[in-house]
């Protein structure tokens, strides 16, 4: 396999080798500012919000508040989009279904971004939280195999975005956390605010254990095809 995913970068095409440096170029710097953001965006956005969201000139809307916006907003998707960069880029390398991850990581990024959603009852941690439970005793009780073929290695990285996404909604370095500020860590946060956080989490977890479960499925089915005997 590492021979095939050699001989598929060396057939790489001029235009495909600049967009995968563009887009790991992109990832980094993105990812950088995920950690910046925490001293370059908070604090400003945080300010804003203490001023019942208006600008230090009392003024509706004025330049300084469209640059704090803008730092802000790229800031809170920052993290995000270096995984789809990163994800894209390495999809591209190795030749898998790019526009199905980016189709899925678009959709995501849809709800993630509406704060209100979702805003489940007991039942939604019951059944989707069960489903976790599931799928993480399937991935470990089931023989390990090696993420082989297009299709299981597709599902296999998008599992990999999904678990970067979760490990960045806890590591206490995303907005929610705010944990670089222990003065604004310390402050409690809305109820309903926390609530579709950690349901959103749920949904990336879900989606992690999931890709991954599928991905070992897969792997094994053409395994036992390659195997079965010829007549």
């Amino acid at each position: 396999m590492s021979a095939c995913r050699l001989l598929l970068c060396r057939s790489m095409s001029p235009s495909s080798r600049r967009r995968e440096r563009s887009l790991y170029f992109a990832g980094a710097l993105l990812l950088l500012y995920a950690v910046l953001g925490n001293y370059v965006a908070l604090p400003g956005y945080i300010r804003f919000l203490e001023r019942g969201g208006r600008s230090e000139a009392a003024n509706t809307v004025d330049a300084a508040l469209l640059f704090g916006a803008a730092k802000t907003i790229l800031w809170m998707y920052s993290f995000q989009l270096s995984v789809l960069a990163l994800v894209v880029a390495r999809s591209i390398r190795e030749g898998l279904h790019t526009l199905p991850i980016v189709g899925f990581a678009v959709a995501w990024l849809a709800v993630w971004s509406w704060p209100s959603l979702p805003a489940p009852g007991r039942w939604f941690y019951l059944v989707f939280g069960g489903a976790v439970l599931v799928f993480i005793f399937q991935v470990l009780a089931r023989p390990s195999v090696g993420a082989t073929g297009r299709l299981a290695r597709t599902l296999f990285l998008s599992s990999l975005a999904f678990f970067a996404a979760a490990t960045w909604e806890v590591c206490g370095l995303g907005s929610t956390g705010r944990m670089l500020h222990p003065d604004q860590a310390a402050r409690p946060m809305a109820h309903d605010l926390l609530v579709t956080q950690s349901s959103k989490l749920m949904f990336e977890l879900l989606f992690a254990w999931g890709l991954l479960l599928a991905s070992g499925v897969v792997s094994r089915r053409q395994e036992s095809v390659r195997n079965a005997p010829r007549s």
